[in-house]
């Protein structure tokens, strides 16, 4: 029997971050991947800032708002099982499910005949469930794989906060164009990591930075500083990721990389990995019709604050805006969220003087990017406080 492999991973970045990243390896039996139809000749698409994934909202047709991440390590779609539940999907097959090397747990595929993304629709889509919502602490209840926009050019633009859909192609000798392999559903590109060329795959739904094959590490020069390992969650079991400072270059899309911190997988599943905390530094566009990708480094500056990078505040909420109280899953260390006094628990009940089930995640993401001060009441552990965010 062939699996449906999705090594879906929370990935715990010692003093920098946890967040969760998604991939998905798709072989026989697959989920149909659905058709995306929308008017005119682009679509946009705003982020969400939910733990600095490319994240959009999606309708699923119940008028709910349902947090997304939009992910070129997926090659299918994902949904929170108890979401699939609640809104009473077909289950059209079943499936095998977990990280490549790792053990298996079952999984059900699921049929929406109609959802929303913006001004499109997505239909007859097939998605594969599982407990989504609580291994990613509430943040996220669904991922887009890349063969929903099979027929599109679909670039990534992190310092507009938004993905762009549209129905141009790319030109193979254009500036920043190179091609690349589909490898079982990843894109696959060459890098070089201090001599070494390297298979990496780019991984949006990944907020690290260069991940390598741990087999690596015996062979590079490394930095005394910058040591360190975590966990990596994924489906089925944790795998160890041990961190270094490499001593020498990473050449990444015509960019150089001096001295940066690395990551090492163990088990390795054998290729590199290219995560957002790189990806954010540009413009990044696929066109899977014809196996290519661009990446420009942006001419913009952030939208939130000219001149200044988008305030973070390193903050991951259980919950969905719109209706209900948000609770604080995860305080990332360093960030603002930490620095004014913010807890993991906490339970956001109002937002500059507005009760927080009055907010949607469009306008909560915009307040949270921008320059206006933040003043949060928060309910810990029954005891009423206020945190002021600048």
């Amino acid at each position: 029997m062939k699996y449906q492999y999705i090594a879906l991973r929370a990935l715990a970045m010692i003093s920098i971050m946890v967040a969760p990243s998604t991939a998905c390896l798709a072989e026989e039996p697959s989920a149909e991947l659905g058709q995306l139809e929308f008017a005119g000749q682009i679509l946009t698409l705003p982020l969400t800032e939910q733990g600095g994934h490319p994240k959009v909202i999606v309708d699923m047709g119940d008028g709910e708002q349902y947090v997304f991440i939009v992910d070129t390590g997926a090659s299918v779609n994902v949904l929170d099982s108890a979401i699939a539940e609640s809104l009473a999907l077909e289950v059209v097959g079943e499936t095998q499910i977990g990280a490549p090397g790792g053990p298996q747990i079952p999984g059900k595929i699921v049929k929406a005949p109609l959802a929303h993304i913006g001004g499109a629709a997505i239909k007859d889509a097939e998605f594969v469930t599982m407990d989504l919502a609580k291994f990613t602490g509430g943040s996220t209840q669904g991922v887009l794989g890349m063969g929903l926009f099979r027929e599109y050019l679909l670039t990534y633009d992190y310092a507009q906060n938004q993905i762009q859909v549209s129905r141009d192609t790319l030109s193979a000798d254009a500036p920043g164009v190179m091609p690349y392999i589909d490898e079982s559903g990843h894109i696959q590109v060459d890098m070089d990591v201090a001599g070494t060329t390297v298979a990496t795959h780019i991984d949006t739904g990944s907020m690290a930075g260069f991940t390598l094959p741990v087999e690596m590490k015996a062979s590079l020069a490394l930095m005394e500083s910058g040591q360190g390992s975590a966990n990596a969650r994924l489906v089925g079991g944790d795998r160890e990721v041990q961190f270094g400072q490499l001593n020498g270059d990473i050449l990444f899309a015509g960019s150089r990389y001096e001295d940066p911190k690395v990551g090492f997988m163990d088990p390795s599943p054998g290729y590199g990995n290219v995560g957002g905390r790189v990806l954010g530094d540009f413009v990044v566009s696929i066109d899977q019709q014809n196996n290519l990708i661009r990446f420009q480094k942006s001419a913009h500056k952030p939208v939130a604050a000219a001149g200044n990078e988008p305030r973070r505040l390193g903050v991951q909420f259980r919950g969905m805006p719109g209706g209900s109280t948000l609770t604080i899953g995860y305080v990332e260390p360093e960030m603002l969220g930490e620095k004014s006094g913010l807890l993991a628990g906490d339970v956001m009940l109002k937002l500059n003087d507005k009760p927080s089930e009055e907010y949607d995640m469009a306008s909560l993401g915009m307040l949270f990017r921008g320059t206006e001060p933040l003043r949060m009441e928060v309910d810990r552990d029954g005891q009423l406080l206020t945190i002021e965010l600048q």
